[in-house]
């Protein structure tokens, strides 16, 4: 018979040795669980959500599967420890619900399923059109009807996991950042061969003027990519529709050209026909002409310091070349309907135009150089630099006004300009005549004074010869 006390002492011993054998047991590799997450493997990945616009999402919002993982110490050393060469790592089971990384071809669904949720984007202010829009551009369109998943997807313009707001300078839709993004395709020579898309007008955009603006001046104002072609219904705009998309920007252009005769032309290519940089461009070498009327001024005077005898065509080849240059790169697609250059009285008279403007141009600048010259003188000309602003408003009308391609009405606007300048030069002229009056009216006196002044000193001789005596 055991005692009570001897039986209490042996469960507490039973007792002991259990809890003792449950710790050593946890302690053995391969016991005791921890918890993993996404980050604990992608890194990277987590770490760039992060930062990005979408910091308050988690993986599973886009991908599945649960948020935590319990592995064995052994099972987390297989999935996280550096593999040696060779190696392959086993694939992680992530449970039930995983849908891993998402097809290209599911992207835009998938972003669209918050993207084109009006209740989920109408706190953010976020348009909730862009899923719809995205499959009416070419990129979609083709996406749909081909399957191609090669063409651009969500992802391609602004990222994965590291999406910005477009404002950010780090966002890949930043204005200075789109003809890159949209180049990453745009300038693969091999993927736009398979697709028949010309390769060379990311590189048509660096060179053109709105690309000088937004590389060299930092312009971000300047037009991309996305502001002709749209961003997430991109397409390319029919010539139909060129019109329209340059006059967002350049709105009397438009206004002036849909009054010409080439407007109504459904094989008129619109301002590409002279501005998309020649027959061998494809339309995104877009060249400025107009120059700034103090950039003509300082060639005029750069000219007249080296040639003052320079010719009206050397002037006019001087200070503005280019509307000659770019219209003789253009003739070639001109003759796609003028075929006798030589018999057909356009061109001549396009010519007759643009040595009209050239004309202006040089008027203008003799002017102002004469201005110039007078204005560091004596004179005072606030009435005649006032009245030559007219002039220059004038100069910067011809601009878009000669898309009319109206003569009559182009030669109007010189005249206005050509007699604010006549006027002006006349102004300035009278002003040096009565200066030179004045100075020759001042010519007797002068004189005078210098004849009196020495009969004045003869007369101080004589007396002081007469009454000044030497001291002894």
């Amino acid at each position: 018979m055991i005692h009570a006390p001897h039986a209490g002492l042996r469960r507490r011993i039973a007792w002991a040795i259990l809890v003792c054998a449950t710790i050593l047991a946890a302690t053995r590799p391969g016991y005791a669980e921890e918890k993993a997450s996404c980050k604990t493997c992608h890194t990277k990945q987590v770490t760039l959500l992060a930062t990005s616009v979408h910091n308050s999402f988690n993986c599973q919002e886009c991908h599945g599967g649960p948020s935590t993982y319990s592995l064995s110490p052994d099972e987390m050393a297989r999935y996280t420890r550096p593999t040696a060469p060779g190696e392959v790592r086993p694939v992680f089971q992530h449970g039930d619900g995983f849908t891993g990384k998402a097809k290209r071809a599911d992207i835009p669904n998938l972003c669209g399923n918050c993207h084109a949720d009006v209740e989920r984007m109408n706190p953010y202010g976020i348009p909730t059109d862009q899923l719809s829009a995205y499959w009416t551009s070419g990129h979609g369109k083709t996406l749909k009807k081909t399957g191609d998943d090669r063409v651009a997807v969500c992802i391609d313009c602004h990222g994965s996991h590291d999406i910005f707001k477009t404002n950010e300078v780090t966002s890949r839709t930043y204005p200075a950042n789109v003809p890159e993004t949209c180049g990453q395709c745009h300038g693969n020579a091999e993927l736009m061969g398979d697709f028949d898309l010309p390769v060379a007008i990311v590189d048509e955009y660096r060179r053109s003027v709105h690309g000088k603006l937004l590389y060299e001046q930092g312009d971000l104002g300047a037009p991309t990519c996305a502001t002709c072609h749209g961003s997430h219904a991109a397409a390319p705009p029919g010539f139909a529709s060129v019109r329209t998309a340059c006059g967002q920007c350049h709105q009397l252009e438009s206004k002036f050209f849909a009054t010409s005769i080439h407007a109504s032309q459904e094989e008129h290519k619109g301002c590409v026909q002279c501005h998309g940089g020649g027959p061998d461009a494809n339309y995104h070498l877009i060249e400025r002409i107009t120059k700034p009327a103090s950039a003509l001024i300082q060639k005029y005077k750069q000219l007249m310091a080296v040639d003052p005898n320079a010719t009206g065509e050397e002037v006019a080849e001087a200070i503005h070349p280019d509307p000659k240059r770019i219209i003789n790169n253009a003739i070639e697609s001109c003759t796609e309907c003028h075929e006798d250059l030589e018999d057909d009285e356009s061109l001549p008279k396009l010519f007759e135009l643009i040595d009209s403007i050239a004309a202006a141009e040089k008027k203008y600048v003799e002017t102002a150089s004469y201005l110039d010259e007078v204005g560091r003188g004596v004179l005072l000309i606030d009435h005649q630099r006032f009245k030559f602003e007219d002039a220059r408003t004038h100069l910067i009308a011809l601009a878009p006004l000669q898309h009319t391609l109206d003569l009559d009405k182009v030669s109007a606007k010189v005249k206005e300009l050509d007699k604010i300048c006549d006027e002006v030069d006349q102004e300035l002229t009278d002003l040096e005549t009565n200066l030179n009056r004045r100075y020759a009216a001042l010519a007797p006196m002068w004189g005078f004074c210098i004849v009196f002044s020495i009969a004045l000193y003869a007369k101080f001789k004589q007396l002081k010869k007469k009454y000044v005596k030497p001291l002894p």
